[in-house]
């Protein structure tokens, strides 16, 4: 009996963790997964699916922060005689040091994950706009403007971004999320919009070209 009760607050502590490092992910794998599938090389019309999230993103975080808050209640309070017999986990010092250093570390993963979508630089997003390529010769460009479904966040536009500029003959691409499109100045020679549409719809965003301009000097 002794054990069980010693057992117990532990317990209750690592369901609140655990709680809110699951609740983290879900919040924030619609914008954050297709993100790390891109640069893991997984890619597929199916990543769209993790976007289906999105609108339940503010309950999912709630859920979270209320797994945390109960967290800190079990790490912060004060035990109860009972809980913290001689011989007891709690009854050791070294025991609450691992609690709370477990805790902060959970913490700043778990507002991470919660805060990218929203702190993602409106730089960084932005820096599509650059060059991704410098041709060593003059070529003749032209320009397509794709409509980009499923675009959420800032984290979603670095995700076009980065699909996009993984394609060899994409010079220039970017990238507004209202409205949702891609401005893409390329190397005809070397890739096509439909090669476009492919990459972004693989990274969870399908695109539908809206516009096209012919060949630039």
């Amino acid at each position: 009996m002794s054990s069980q009760l010693s057992n117990t607050p532990e317990k209750k502590t690592r369901v609140g963790l655990l709680g809110a490092v699951i609740g983290a992910v879900a919040a924030s794998i619609c914008c954050v997964g297709p993100l790390v599938l891109l640069a893991l090389g997984v890619g597929g019309a199916w990543v769209s699916s993790l976007t289906v999230l999105e609108p339940y993103r503010p309950f999912l975080i709630l859920i979270t922060l209320s797994f945390l808050g109960y967290a800190f209640y079990r790490v912060y309070r004060k035990p109860e005689a009972e809980e913290c017999e001689d011989g007891s986990y709690c009854a050791n010092p070294k025991s609450d040091r691992i609690n709370k250093i477990s805790l902060w570390i959970v913490t700043v993963l778990v507002l991470g994950l919660i805060a990218f979508p929203y702190v993602v630089p409106t730089g960084t997003a932005a820096s599509s706009s650059q060059q991704t390529s410098q041709p060593q010769q003059p070529v003749h460009t032209k320009q397509v403007v794709l409509k980009v479904d499923g675009m959420t966040c800032n984290g979603c536009v670095l995700t076009v971004n980065k699909s996009l500029k993984k394609l060899p003959g994409v010079l220039n691409a970017s990238i507004t999320l209202k409205p949702p499109r891609a401005t893409v100045e390329y190397d005809p020679t070397k890739v096509t919009p439909e090669q476009m549409i492919r990459a972004t719809t693989d990274a969870g965003y399908p695109a539908s070209v809206l516009e096209t301009e012919g060949e630039t000097p």
